[in-house]
């Protein structure tokens, strides 16, 4: 299914964010034009890990796309840009506040190039914000929003990036893409990492609320806290993930296991140890194979797979 088969898409953007962004809407039938700058172009090109001496997040995020080089400060090349904003149908940048206006390509400019347009702008924190002209990344934007306060250290992942920019931006562009269908008109979508993980922070703004307390690493529902939802350390050393978070999957849980005696201790901390060595009893695939069909959340920690072919 190409949902988006005939939606062109000029990509600005450089790094992670933007360009999964992009690849997402290509991945539903989109074309995208990467327009880089010239010289070093997209900084992925060139930042390790690289394979065959190209960098390695750029090849999976940018597979498929077609690259255009364009000098964005030179009177030719912004002729050439708003040429092809004639016929595209969303431009995506990720510059700092302002620069596009310097550039002499605003909103309003492209706009009046194209009154179908989407512009579509990611930046780290609020336009209007008293941080919007700071440098950032992941770590910045999950430190002030309160999320790495929760998770007690880096988790390896670029959640503010991914979460907040990239799939927030999806979103916004196909709403917007709705509105047009409607109005005939193009928007303007501003979308930020900042405020973009804001929906992970329901369930322990939920908690805060219910209880006056903000929670801290490991008191939150979902932390661990509870012997329903948490790791458990197999018989061979590798991690068992337990979600049986819903009563009935606990019950299925308890009796597979067994042990009645645990149902009513679902959200009961004490358990836990004994649930550790009940599992401390078989490796972690013995489990698997064992419980997978007792519909109890029961799954082994794997390591990252292989993903997708580079094209």
């Amino acid at each position: 299914m190409q949902p988006l088969s005939g939606i062109t898409i000029l990509d600005l953007t450089r790094l992670l964010p933007g360009a999964v962004a992009t690849q997402q809407l290509l991945l539903a039938g989109a074309e995208v034009i990467k327009i880089e700058q010239p010289g070093q172009g997209d900084y992925a090109r060139t930042m390790p890990p690289l394979i065959d001496g190209a960098g390695a997040v750029f090849l999976y995020t940018n597979g498929g796309k077609s690259s255009l080089t364009l000098d964005l400060k030179s009177a030719g090349g912004r002729v050439q840009f708003l040429r092809l904003c004639e016929t595209a149908d969303a431009v995506v940048e990720g510059f700092r506040p302002g620069v596009m206006d310097r550039l002499g390509l605003s909103w309003d400019r492209l706009r009046e190039t194209n009154s179908r347009l989407i512009y579509a702008s990611l930046t780290g924190y609020p336009a209007a914000g008293e941080w919007a002209m700071m440098a950032g990344h992941d770590i910045n934007y999950l430190a002030l929003s309160g999320v790495l306060d929760l998770l007690g250290g880096l988790a390896g992942v670029q959640i503010a990036d991914i979460l907040g920019g990239s799939m927030q931006m999806v979103n916004s562009i196909l709403l917007a893409l709705l509105e047009r269908h409607r109005t005939g008109q193009g928007s303007r979508v501003e979308v930020n990492m900042l405020e973009g993980v804001d929906p992970l922070l329901i369930l322990p703004r939920a908690l805060l609320a219910a209880t006056g307390s903000a929670p801290r690493p490991g008191t939150a529902v979902l932390s661990g806290k509870y012997p329903c939802y948490r790791l458990y350390t197999s018989r061979d050393g590798s991690l068992l993930a337990l979600g049986a978070l819903e009563e009935k999957f606990w019950m299925n849980l308890c009796r597979a296991l067994g042990r009645d005696d645990l149902i009513p201790m679902q959200f009961t901390p004490e358990a836990i140890e004994t649930l550790a060595a009940i599992f401390r009893e078989k490796t972690a695939q013995e489990w698997f194979q064992l419980l997978k069909d007792r519909d109890c959340c029961l799954t082994p920690v794997l390591p990252v797979q292989p993903g997708p072919p580079l094209t």
